[in-house]
């Protein structure tokens, strides 16, 4: 299992789904004077999937059975979406599984305070500037939620009584709000806006995109390099989804480049596996390249650095250098001089005795 997010939801929706008798007890516990909005909508769009009972109480929960609930409005969401798995609103694959979560995560904490909201809603802006929702071509839990928040918003509310608001993210809220569930759920609780918080707050120590400053649209190149010595780990999965995420936001490149440069551990199986393992997690390169197709050019930087005596050759055993280093001591090659350096590294090059002391 390559994602671990909302894994909880993600078991007991699938429990559920398959017991009729758990499904018929799904209540969701709205509190009047603070209604939970992102869940409501998310309800209202998921009550044709199975039976969900909505009621007021004293607080915001979803009450799955006796011994399972959830009280945070992204563990609802995200557990209504999953039951309704038909529906869609958690996305279609991985990918967008990723970006919603993203988006949910955006709703909670750069939208929620003063701070962080107005950068937080230029952002939004960019990301609709081509797209009629969040994520892929369909309406998901990123979009109900997020359209929740500034619902809710005063600050929004009133960029929007002035006609402030950034054009693409107004589009896509004004799309939604004349929706019929969106009216008829607002409606009914009576949803009011108020001020969002102004006083600092910790952050959760909860995951995300880094945002790209100075990032220009079709002019980001990121690339993703695994080296073919083993299989794929969660945290080359995060990366790659990582880099994915800004290709696809920017419309830029997305390069995966294998580091082939160590042929006494990779092996041609490995970079199947890995290409199979890309593929799975859909994402799609623009390109491929080796490490070893750049080799000249490497090899002529490592030269002009050994020319202007900013590097050195060392042939020192590779225990003996380890050593050195744990006890941070100067290794007798440092002070060499270009020429001596010159020397040894045309000996490497040559794949002389001499040249091959150190390996």
């Amino acid at each position: 299992t390559l994602f671990r997010s909302g894994t909880r939801e993600a078991a007991t929706a699938a429990a559920v789904a398959g017991d009729p008798e758990q499904s018929m007890a799904i209540t969701l516990t709205v509190h009047r004077q603070e209604p939970c909005l992102g869940a409501l909508l998310t309800a209202e769009h998921v009550k044709g999937h199975f039976s969900l009972a909505v009621e007021e109480g004293k607080e915001n929960i979803l009450r799955v059975s006796d011994n399972i609930s959830f009280s945070d409005v992204n563990s609802i969401v995200r557990y209504l979406a999953r039951t309704a798995a038909p529906s869609g609103l958690y996305g279609s694959n991985l990918m967008e599984h990723t970006e919603i979560d993203h988006w949910l995560e955006f709703s909670v904490t750069r939208l929620h305070a003063a701070s962080t909201f107005p950068a937080a809603i230029q952002d939004l802006n960019r990301s609709l500037s081509l797209r009629t929702y969040l994520v892929g071509h369909f309406l998901s839990i990123a979009d109900l939620c997020v359209w929740a928040k500034l619902k809710g918003s005063h600050e929004w509310q009133k960029q929007l009584q002035l006609n402030k608001g950034p054009a693409h993210a107004k589009r896509w809220y004004d799309f939604l709000e004349a929706q019929v569930s969106f009216q008829s759920v607002v409606a009914k609780w009576a949803v009011s806006a108020p001020e969002i918080k102004t006083v600092s707050e910790k952050k959760a120590d909860v995951g995300k995109f880094v945002e790209l400053p100075g990032a220009e649209m079709g002019k980001v190149v990121v690339r993703f390099p695994p080296e073919a010595s083993g299989y794929l780990h969660i945290g080359h999965a995060k990366a790659a989804l990582l880099n994915q995420h800004y290709q696809v936001n920017f419309k830029g490149k997305l390069i995966m480049r294998f580091d082939d440069t160590n042929p006494e551990k990779e092996k041609e199986d490995f970079e199947k596996v890995i290409l199979e393992d890309v593929s799975l997690l859909h994402i799609k390169p623009d390109q491929f390249t080796y490490t070893s197709d750049h080799f000249e050019t490497i090899m002529k930087y490592a030269e002009k650095l050994i020319q202007e005596g900013k590097a050195y050759v060392d042939d020192t055993p590779a225990e003996q250098m380890k050593l050195e280093r744990e006890q941070r001591t100067e290794s007798k090659h440092r002070n060499n001089s270009v020429e001596k350096n010159n020397q040894m590294w045309e000996e490497m090059k040559k794949g002389t005795e001499l040249g091959q002391i150190g390996r």
